[in-house]
């Protein structure tokens, strides 16, 4: 198989945290690829053009992080990546609903804060930080209970606050948020995040 990804896609880094988690990853060739290039690598498997992008052993490309994840799910016996079943199914889906729109929104977020400042969108900008501000404490109230399994709700929202921390003030996140601050630190402490942590960010 052959994952097309960027070094620092949260999307395909959740992808790539699953492969590990799984015990995939040996079976799983990682091709880096650019965006919104009219020669990325990726775009013959999927016009799309974004990532990450699995390209199975049938030739099958799968995009988009959850169905890859479930995709792999399928592939080895043993607890799942995404669960699927149980008393608290609802609950899982909620939370991993949840981390998804977390982190969409930091990316609008970052797009907007990496445009010159006098191309902002005022709407768009401020919608985004008061969002991640009521989020974040959203979430700060409930740290002690947030769960810590290397699962995809956890995982998403942990790569989420990985890419906040990226951007610039990003990191002012942890400011006031210490039970949150604690339950990212416990959840980044695993090998397959270190093992996918991205390059630092250019200056």
């Amino acid at each position: 198989m052959r994952l097309f990804m960027t070094a620092g896609s949260p999307y395909a880094r959740i992808v790539r945290i699953a492969a590990r988690e799984l015990g995939l990853a040996p079976r799983i060739t990682e091709v880096p690829t650019t965006l919104r290039d009219p020669a990325s690598v990726v775009l013959p498997y999927s016009p799309l053009g974004r990532v990450p992008v699995l390209e199975a052993d049938d030739g099958l490309a799968l995009g988009d992080t959850r169905t890859i994840c479930e995709y792999l799910d399928r592939l080895h016996v043993g607890p799942r990546f995404v669960p699927n079943g149980g008393p608290d199914l609802w609950q899982e889906r909620a939370f991993e609903a949840f981390a998804i729109g977390l982190l969409d929104g930091f990316i609008a977020y970052g797009r907007e804060l990496g445009r010159p400042e006098d191309k902002r969108s005022p709407a768009i900008f401020d919608g985004e930080v008061n969002r991640a501000r009521r989020c974040l404490d959203h979430l700060e109230a409930r740290a002690g209970t947030l769960p810590r399994t290397l699962t995809f709700g956890p995982v998403t929202l942990a790569c989420a606050l990985a890419y906040l921390d990226r951007l610039p003030t990003g990191s002012d996140w942890r400011a006031g948020r210490p039970g949150l601050a604690e339950w990212f630190a416990s959840m980044t402490a695993a090998p397959s995040f270190a093992a996918t942590a991205p390059p630092p960010p250019k200056a």
